[in-house]
């Protein structure tokens, strides 16, 4: 398991607030599950670097990861966009 401050270097963060780190040692904990994790906060706040940081530590790590930008999709389509659609 990678260490909390080990991700921090790797990645240049440099933040030490309680929330922050948090928020790592979850990504870090979820990154060795089989289970499927959703990122959510503000424009600007890291979701992609938090993203990053879960696949590389993950054991899918040799896998391609692709980041989506949900918000760039129509709420009516977004269904069909990421899970495929069928006719009727």
């Amino acid at each position: 398991m990678k260490s909390l401050q080990s991700v921090k270097q790797k990645y240049g963060i440099i933040g030490h607030s309680e929330k922050l780190n948090n928020a790592l040692s979850t990504a870090i904990r979820v990154a060795n599950t089989d289970l499927s994790v959703l990122i959510t906060g503000a424009s600007g706040v890291g979701k992609e670097v938090f993203s990053k940081i879960i696949h590389s530590i993950s054991p899918r790590k040799h896998n391609k990861s692709i980041a989506i930008n949900c918000g760039a999709i129509p709420a009516g389509t977004i269904n069909s966009e990421l899970f495929g659609h069928e006719k009727g």
